[in-house]
């Protein structure tokens, strides 16, 4: 049976069409992907400019809380003994001189007895010189018997200020003739206390025996990482945040970075005074969190246009209209939502921030 010439035609035209390969969505070129249009269903890959905004916030940074140097007074024990009596607790509002801890002690009696002997040679040189002046007076005595005894008395008065000097300087109140109070050395709290009776103290001591200080101003100290530690400057305002509390956050001023590393941590020490309202103790730990300067800015994208290409973090930039190429940037801080662009971005620049993945799994595959 012959066929119909519109049957061969039809047929030659359906096997040409059928052969035909069909439209791609997209194609790789190096280390770029070109989307295409005229598909039946376009791939489509948002994207959104890279922009210039105030940084990100660093990391929250564990510190300890501790008092102001300059409002805090150690009392040490000045002669070595035995406390017998502890008169205040760890906490406690006390006044300055307030006597604090009770020490007996063995010292005190021979500083005593120095002092005694002192004021008594005084007497002695001082009798003996008004009988030599008399003597010389009538032309009995020498001249040269009066000079040694008025410089012995001068020793003996230097005598005499030494050992009241040293009784003085001690800075404690007598309690008998064994005993003696350590006095707070200022008004404040009591904020560390290494006394309990029968604990023997004395000056070669490294702690004190109690401190007391002012809590109405405190410092907190601290450790930044590295990276994080050169954004800051002192003067800029700190939250402190205290773990579990319902209280609003406090404000504290940074007040000094080292402008070295800690050797073993590998981190930068920094410290914060703050004003205290009474939500902050010492030796508590708090969390510091450090607000940007208002004039400082830095270069933002989404957080959905970085991905990871090994080490490498990687956005897609729109060169032209569908075409996609990949680009390595080098990241800082990051959130949710933004994350900070140090370098190989240029403000204005669109980039994907949507299906960012999809794009670099294409390149790997062609690769």
């Amino acid at each position: 049976m012959r066929s119909s010439p519109l049957l061969l035609i039809l047929a030659l035209g359906c096997t040409r069409t059928s052969s035909a390969p069909p439209p791609v969505a997209f194609s790789v070129e190096a280390d770029a992907v070109r989307v295409h249009d005229g598909v039946a269903r376009p791939l489509r890959f948002p994207t959104a400019p890279a922009e210039l905004g105030a940084p990100l916030p660093g990391p929250p940074v564990t510190a300890r809380v501790t008092t102001v140097p300059s409002l805090t007074a150690p009392s040490f024990a000045p002669l070595e003994g035995r406390v017998v009596t502890v008169n205040v607790k760890l906490g406690d509002l006390v006044e300055l001189g307030e006597r604090l801890v009770l020490v007996q002690t063995t010292e005190l009696p021979v500083l005593n007895h120095a002092l005694a002997a002192a004021r008594l040679g005084v007497k002695t040189r001082a009798a003996i010189v008004t009988r030599m002046r008399r003597l010389v007076e009538s032309r009995v005595g020498s001249e040269h018997d009066l000079i040694v005894a008025q410089s012995e008395l001068a020793e003996a008065e230097l005598a005499v200020k030494t050992a009241g000097s040293r009784l003085k300087s001690l800075a404690v109140k007598p309690d008998g003739d064994t005993g003696y109070w350590i006095l707070a050395n200022r008004t404040g709290t009591v904020v560390q206390l290494d006394a309990a009776q029968g604990l023997q103290v004395g000056p070669d001591s490294d702690r004190p025996v109690a401190t007391v200080a002012d809590l109405r101003e405190l410092m907190i100290v601290g450790d930044a990482a590295q990276r994080d530690a050169a954004a800051l400057r002192p003067g800029i305002t700190a939250e402190i945040r205290t773990a579990g509390s319902a209280r609003a956050p406090a404000q504290g001023v940074l007040e000094g970075v080292s402008q070295i590393v800690d050797p073993e941590r590998q981190t930068v020490p920094l410290r914060v005074h703050v004003m205290n309202d009474g939500s902050l103790r010492p030796n508590a730990y708090v969390e510091l969190l450090f607000a940007p300067p208002p004039e400082a800015r830095t270069l933002l994208i989404s957080a959905a246009a970085v991905v990871s290409d090994g080490a490498s973090s990687v956005v897609f930039v729109e060169e032209s209209p569908g075409l996609l190429r990949r680009r390595a940037i080098e990241v800082g801080r990051s959130s949710e939502a933004k994350v900070e662009v140090v370098s190989g971005l240029r403000p204005g620049e669109q980039v994907v921030v949507g299906g960012a993945l999809l794009l670099l799994n294409a390149i790997d595959v062609e690769a």
